[in-house]
């Protein structure tokens, strides 16, 4: 007979399950919920009685999920999603109330495109906080976690419970400080030129365009940095050239000379990437549409 009371469940209890499962501590799952230990360890012990089952065991330094919680992850995740759903409808007006979003974008896509939507924002004394995290090659579990609502890369994550949308276009070519050498003037001159690179993850493959001009250029870079703004610094006064987005010349990069690939390149499009959970939120529906403006006057 099954004594398990369904009705002593809440969603800020599955939650705190489910932060739990995906960061494997305790304290992780507190400092991302906002929470003290000892309240999400309260809401574990309730958990335990409710469930009958300990959930997460001792193992060595950590904890590790039993075979019950683990089997509960997707059920409860889809549980949650469902049961956010039950808002969607609501009447929205940006103008009441605050409003909290996280989004995933490494600093190009940033600055491009998000000081355009904060200035409207601004303007219109709207109570909207927006915080950001870098996407680097944005995985799915960015979405699946929650740990940001809308994700804008060149490289958007697949999964069926994924939406995107195609947020703005842009083409590869060829920076250098004009100071110090002339622009290549063939592929086999971009080839031997030494080359300074963004890489986000050493761990994984450039995707798309990106890796197919890896191999048509040769590349090995003389210097490799974690995020845009990087490059600028090492770039002056020096010979090294570095292949980016053309949209860079109205950010850091606006100080040096640009050239146009001798090999071409795919165009470079952009997208903002989304969880189902969100994609009839009227919120999250209203920020998509402020960041697809953005992007317009960004690259206009």
């Amino acid at each position: 007979m099954n004594n398990i009371d369904y009705l002593s469940l809440d969603g800020r209890s599955l939650r705190t399950l489910v932060t739990v499962l995906e960061e494997s501590s305790v304290s992780a799952a507190a400092e991302r919920l906002g929470l003290s230990q000892s309240a999400v360890s309260h809401t574990l012990d309730k958990l335990r009685l409710a469930l009958g089952d300990p959930l997460f065991v001792r193992s060595g330094r950590g904890i590790a999920p039993t075979a019950r919680a683990q089997a509960l992850r997707d059920p409860v995740r889809a549980l949650l999603d469902d049961l956010k759903r039950l808002t969607d409808e609501r009447v929205f007006d940006p103008a009441i109330g605050r409003l909290e979003f996280t989004v995933a974008a490494n600093d190009f896509q940033r600055d491009l495109v998000f000081p355009h939507v904060t200035r409207g924002m601004l303007e219109e004394r709207l109570d909207v906080h927006l915080h950001f995290v870098a996407s680097g090659m944005p995985a799915t579990n960015l979405l699946h976690e929650a740990r940001c609502q809308l994700i804008v890369t060149p490289f958007p994550p697949a999964g069926e419970d994924i939406y995107q949308a195609r947020l703005f276009e842009d083409r590869l070519v060829c920076f250098y400080d004009g100071r110090r050498r002339d622009a290549p003037a063939s592929l086999q001159a971009l080839q031997q030129a030494e080359h300074i690179d963004v890489r986000f993850d050493e761990g994984r493959v450039r995707a798309g365009s990106r890796r197919q001009l890896d191999e048509v250029l040769q590349r090995n870079p003389r210097v490799t940095v974690a995020n845009f703004a990087a490059i600028a610094p090492f770039l002056r006064n020096t010979a090294l050239v570095a292949v980016q987005p053309s949209l860079m010349g109205k950010l850091g990069l606006r100080e040096f000379n640009t050239a146009e690939l001798p090999c071409g390149a795919e165009p470079l499009v952009f997208y903002m990437v989304w969880h189902r959970r969100d994609h009839d939120d009227p919120a999250h529906r209203w920020l998509r549409e402020r960041v697809k403006a953005g992007a317009a006057r960004a690259v206009a």
